[in-house]
Parts: structure tokens; sequence; C-alpha cells
């Protein structure tokens, strides 16, 4: 790995762990290995908001697992609706896991970089919404429901489950993945069964 994507990457585990504004320069120089203090982590970025900025794109531009398997319906096709339900659901809780530096900057830090904010929300947010509506779609056959409002419900209770495990260390209500996955499921699948009125 070079230094400049050393730095991106140090930078985002500090903005994820302590947030924007409390990490320094030096801290991150010091995590990426040049010289703390020296002023080496101007030679790839002007300031530290570009560096946040090339954070955030390069991390919304590598999320690629979960709209991949979306996308590749081939690769769960032959499993039941259940197990196929379970597999979105937990490859979205490992996708989350995976951007969990993303996610926390995203919450605490980009309300006060509006641009940045609107970036995740197309590049990532939107997409992810999307493509789980059009599976979803896929999945149900014939039949008319909201399934982009149905997709946000679903996706909004894996993430939020996320959300407050991350925060937590578990999840407030004792509640634990294997239960909310399977809980996932059954509403999933339900709709997906019963016929739209």
């Amino acid at each position: 790995m070079d230094s400049r994507a050393r730095v991106v990457e140090e930078a985002m585990r500090l903005f994820g762990e302590q947030g924007y504004a409390k990490t320094t320069i030096a801290e991150i120089e010091r995590a990426a290995g040049l010289s703390p203090g020296s002023g080496a982590l101007y030679r790839h970025f002007r300031s530290k908001e570009e560096l946040l900025a090339e954070g955030v794109r390069s991390t919304v531009a590598e999320n690629a697992g979960l709209l991949a398997l979306l996308g590749d319906m081939q690769a769960v096709a032959a499993l039941p609706l259940h197990e196929r339900l379970a597999t979105l659901a937990r490859a979205g809780l490992r996708r989350l896991g995976e951007e969990r530096d993303l996610n926390r900057i995203v919450v605490r830090d980009l309300a006060a970089f509006p641009a940045l904010l609107e970036e995740v929300r197309e590049g990532e947010i939107r997409r992810i919404h999307a493509a789980v509506a059009q599976w979803l779609r896929v999945q149900a056959g014939p039949g008319e429901r909201d399934w982009d409002a149905l997709a946000v419900v679903l996706v909004g209770a894996v993430s939020h489950f996320w959300l407050l495990r991350d925060v937590f260390g578990t999840h407030p209500s004792g509640l634990d993945e294997d239960r909310l996955v399977a809980a996932f499921v059954d509403l999933a699948e339900g709709l997906l069964q019963q016929p739209a009125s």
C-alpha cells in the first residue's frame, strides 16, 4: 500500500473512532507511519477536509459487495426464499461492519459537509435502496406493492440494528444477529408470499 492510501485508511479509521474534529493531522501522520507534526500529510492532501473527502469517496466507490450480490441473482437464485432473504440480511450487516468508519462519520460528522453528505446519499444509500427494491420485485413475481418503501423499511431495520449494536456494543434489547435475521426473513417472506391487495 502506498503512503497516500495508508494516510486515507488511517484517517478514516481515526475519524471513525474519534470524530473528524477531534482527530489531528499529527495523529493521522503517526498512524500512517509518517513523522508526526512534520507536515508530511500535506504532500498528499491540501487539507484535512480534502483527506476526508477522499476517504468518503473511496469508501463509497469500493462498496460493491452488497450491490454485486443483488446484481448477481444466479449466485443465490437456487436457494429457497428464506435462505435468499437471510443471505441479504447478513450481507447488509457485513457491509455495514466493513464500512463502520464511514457509517460513524456519516452519523456524527457529515452534517458539517453537506456536499459530501449528498455524495453518500446518492452514491451509497439511494443505490442500496434501489437495488434492494429491485431485488424484492424480482423475488415477488406478479403483483403490485410499493417495493421502494418496503426496501426502505427492511434496509432501515438492518441498519438501525447495526447502528445501535455499534453504539452500545450489543443491541440494547439484547437481541442478537441470528434473531434479527430470523425476524427479517419472517417479515420479508410474509410480504413476498402474501398476495398484494
